[in-house]
């Protein structure tokens, strides 16, 4: 499987994907940062990573697969070796020269037969070789790997906290919700929660995909949401048969302005009345 693609495109042309390339340093890039996929039972997917070399000289890269976990509630990652994920995805090339101002198509097999069933979380590095006496330090990027074999694992979560202004004045609706998802901690099992948020009574429901969140972990995701409303709203969020609620009070969108104008004409009317009656006053003096 010696099928490793060099472009011949220049750095300084756009990219055709959506995802912004990853950027370690000056001297590396990659592109998807993020690959998702499913496989059935048996099933074998090729997929393939860009690794880009801006620099005015050739770079010998090395590339690597590990595995890859969450270690706390703001989502950062730990890296590990993993024998199993090395077999079960297989990568073109093991190390290549990317020439000056190049990109290269590194192509990989990700096969069901040799992978865990279940979530299965991967990494795919690339990693410059340092010249022996070169000042230059190794530089070391990656694209992570979410791949889903046969049976997704349990894919279960549960708001545990709901955080939002009392008082909503502006263009938007806005708070954050605390995300934990419930399987059994240190388990092979995460995902991107659909949080809902809604209003009621005559509200709005928005669904919003949350970032990624593993066993045993929580995460929050924020929502600053258009919002053209005025009352006292019950606001919550949820997610599956897990909900979190709070009492709010919204003036939004036109309804700032209205309700501007009705607090403009209450202090009017107001002080028309009072110099009526300081008039009235006078008067009977």
């Amino acid at each position: 499987m010696k099928k490793l693609a060099l472009l011949i495109g220049f750095i300084g042309l756009a990219w055709s994907g959506t995802e912004a390339p990853a950027y370690a340093d000056a001297s590396l890039r990659v592109q998807p940062v993020q690959y998702q996929e499913s496989l059935r039972k048996g099933e074998r997917k090729k997929g393939f990573i860009d690794v880009s070399n801006p620099m005015p000289q050739a770079v010998k890269v090395k590339f690597a697969v590990e595995g890859f976990r969450q270690i706390d509630n703001d989502g950062n990652l730990a890296f590990y070796p993993d024998e199993q994920l090395r077999q079960g995805i297989q990568l073109d090339y093991d190390a290549f020269e990317i020439p000056a101002k190049k990109s290269l198509r590194l192509y990989f097999i990700a096969d069901g037969t040799r992978l865990p069933a279940g979530d299965v979380f991967a990494a795919i590095f690339a990693q410059t070789i340092a010249e022996a006496g070169g000042a230059s330090p190794s530089v070391r990027i990656g694209s992570l790997l979410l791949l889903t074999n046969q049976t997704p694992s349990e894919h279960k979560a549960e708001v545990t906290a709901l955080t939002a202004p009392v008082l909503q004045i502006g263009s938007t609706l806005n708070g954050r919700a605390v995300i934990k998802n419930s399987a059994q901690a240190n388990t092979s099992s995460g995902f991107f929660p659909t949080v809902t948020i809604s209003l009621w009574p005559f509200g709005s429901t928005t669904s919003i995909k949350g970032p990624l969140v593993f066993a045993g972990n929580t995460r929050q995701v924020s929502f600053n949401l258009p919002s053209n409303q005025l009352g006292i709203y019950k606001l919550s969020a949820s997610v599956g048969g897990s909900r979190q609620e709070r009492w709010v009070i919204v003036i939004t969108g036109m309804w700032r302005c209205v309700s501007m104008a009705l607090i403009g004409l209450a202090l009017a009317i107001f002080a028309l009345r009072f110099a009526i009656r300081q008039h009235q006053r006078q008067l009977r003096k």
